[in-house]
């Protein structure tokens, strides 16, 4: 059965001329752009180039339908023939760390300082990062930080997750603000995100009335409500 797939779809390959990721460069991050219903042909083409293990097989002879299956299945598959995405995922959540300790300034200096944000990579692919608790506790409810963030979307994504994390973990609302955060009189402010980029520079916004309070890793006791 697997042979017939196999046949079938390298010449349906070289008919459309795809091209597919090797696995140093899945093991690297380009996986992270290709769906996982499309990873069971990912691993047809790769057992054709030669590479072979139980778990590479057990991934080709997957449908579409089983995304699940293949998200868990592929960093054992990835290990299995010699492509450890290890050392990308070292970079990735090192890159993540250094956003949060921005963030980590703000809860410092506004009395949050108990909670010390890490980078914590999730447990399937493509990566994921969360910002988690000194417990280990996380939201897994939002989509977190993938590999392709970078820069001002990079600290955005911190700021952001970070204050989820904290409202959806321990029930906080952070950062709130000195003036008008917690007052029943003001609703909540209808805004998409707590942060916006203004003039090149990201912002941390009210999270009642949305103006602008401070520059993400500038926030002060003065500017929001503190422990």
């Amino acid at each position: 059965m697997l042979k017939g797939l196999l046949r079938w779809w390298l010449i349906f390959e070289m008919r459309i001329g795809n091209r597919w990721p090797r696995p140093d460069q899945a093991a690297g991050g380009a996986l992270d752009r290709l769906p996982p219903d499309q990873w069971p042909r990912l691993a047809l083409h790769w057992l054709a180039a030669g590479f072979d293990s139980e778990s590479l097989r057990q991934l080709a002879g997957l449908q579409p339908a089983d995304m699940h299956a293949a998200i868990m299945l592929m960093p054992e598959v990835l290990r299995s023939i010699g492509c450890d995405p290890a050392a990308a995922d070292d970079q990735f959540v090192g890159r993540c760390q250094a956003a949060l300790d921005i963030v980590q300034r703000d809860l410092d200096a506004t009395g949050f300082n108990q909670y010390r944000i890490h980078a914590r990579l999730g447990p399937a692919w493509p990566a994921t990062v969360y910002p988690a608790l000194p417990d280990g506790s996380y939201w897994g409810g939002g989509e977190g930080f993938k590999r392709d963030a970078a820069g001002a979307w990079l600290l955005f994504r911190a700021a952001d997750l970070a204050s989820d994390t904290l409202r959806e973990v321990c029930e906080i609302e952070w950062p709130a603000c000195a003036s008008h955060g917690g007052d029943p009189m003001i609703p909540e402010w209808d805004g998409e995100d707590r942060v916006e980029l203004i003039d090149e520079v990201l912002w941390w916004r009210c999270n009642r009335e949305g103006h602008p309070l401070a520059p993400v890793g500038q926030l002060t006791a003065e500017l929001v409500k503190t422990l």
